[in-house]
């Protein structure tokens, strides 16, 4: 709210655009997803550097696989998808079972996956040419921001989140609330979110600049927010990030949870890949490099969104869209596009900074 309120002042109707800001989020579905994928292996104490290069990876396959090869695109997503599962279990090899240090072996599979990338490619972009076998219509309009879902989906969509949403809210009572006394309170407070997205959906018209890229990610992030949040394995997770210890003596089995934190990230990289294929249409070398500050930045944002210097799905997602319209809104002032990977690394600094100060604040008052 500072920011748009900021912006306003300052830009006026050149930044307050519902389209334009609309094009923001959709322009940076992929580095969402690779912020989702981040904070997989994040909430289990580790981390993935190869993230941005089994994007890479991902992008080139696909678009070779349809256009070059001439495969269904379906089974080409099938093999994607696939690709992006075996490059995780790869990265958890040799993190949990060879005991390899995460940030080494990630970097390793990170060359790994951009080589083969090169390798498959020649080097060069893939793009259809005109004896090739043209990419579905269905799927350039995916990637496209004009491509629009039907609107009831988008409702349906929008209304499941907030009841979930307001589920949420229900059921996390803060400890200085007795049930008796927070299920008045969280009734209102659920009601009051599912009576604002009404609003929203009846008086609003960003609605129709949401496109299927941007529509998908928000089931992705929808999906993973239970995962992680409302499921045995989400506790377990959890509990492998905080304390591995103290989580086995507790008879949770951390490196299977481990394993299977780095497969969930390795299928997120390559969900990223092929929606960056599907907008650009095309493969370029390193795609997903320039993606990976921005990721993490978005992750460790994650940290002072929603939370007290923990990891969090939704924290992520906002964090990403932070960072995007904060950079537009200063490009738009006039600042030159190179500073962008400035601002991403001073927000990442800042962000892990505010989340190690919270944490030993939690820590020095036993919250």
């Amino acid at each position: 709210m500072v920011i748009f309120v900021g912006y306003s002042l300052w830009l006026g109707e050149k930044f307050l655009v519902v389209q334009n800001r609309m094009f923001d989020i959709h322009s940076i579905v992929p580095i969402l997803l690779l912020a989702l994928a981040a904070v997989a292996t994040l909430l289990a104490g580790k981390f993935d550097l190869s993230i941005s290069g089994m994007a890479t990876l991902s992008a080139f396959l696909t678009i070779g696989l349809a256009s070059k090869q001439g495969l269904p695109m379906g089974m080409v997503l099938v093999i994607v998808l696939v690709v992006g599962i075996l490059g995780g279990l790869l990265n958890a090899l040799l993190v949990v079972g060879l005991g390899i240090n995460t940030f080494i072996a990630t970097l390793g599979t990170s060359g790994l996956f951009l080589g083969a990338s090169a390798v498959y490619s020649g080097g060069t972009q893939v793009a259809p040419d005109s004896t090739d076998t043209p990419l579905p219509t269905w799927f350039s309009n995916f990637g496209s921001f004009t491509g629009k879902p039907p609107t009831a989906l988008v409702v349906v969509v929008v209304l499941v989140g907030g009841v979930l949403a307001a589920v949420a809210v229900l059921r996390a009572r803060p400890a200085r609330f007795s049930a008796r006394a927070w299920r008045p309170l969280a009734l209102s407070l659920g009601g009051v979110i599912l009576l604002g997205l009404l609003g929203v959906l009846v008086f609003t018209p960003w609605l129709s600049d949401l496109s299927w890229a941007t529509t998908a990610l928000l089931l992705v992030a929808t999906a993973l927010w239970v995962v992680v949040d409302k499921t045995v394995f989400g506790r377990e997770l959890r509990a492998t990030g905080a304390n591995p210890e103290a989580a086995k003596l507790a008879g949770v089995h951390t490196a299977r949870t481990t394993v299977v934190a780095y497969a969930l990230t390795g299928l997120l990289s390559a969900m990223a890949g092929v929606v960056a294929a599907a907008s650009l249409g095309a493969a370029q070398p390193a795609l997903g490099v320039p993606l990976l500050l921005p990721a993490f930045a978005a992750a460790f944002l994650s940290t002072v969104l929603f939370s007290r210097g923990h990891f969090n799905v939704w924290g992520a997602v906002v964090g990403g869209v932070f960072l995007q319209w904060v950079s537009q809104g200063l490009v738009n002032g006039g600042l030159a596009f190179t500073w962008n990977d400035v601002v991403n690394g001073f927000v990442l600094v800042l962000a892990v900074s505010i989340s190690s100060l919270m944490t030993r604040s939690s820590s020095s008052t036993g919250h």
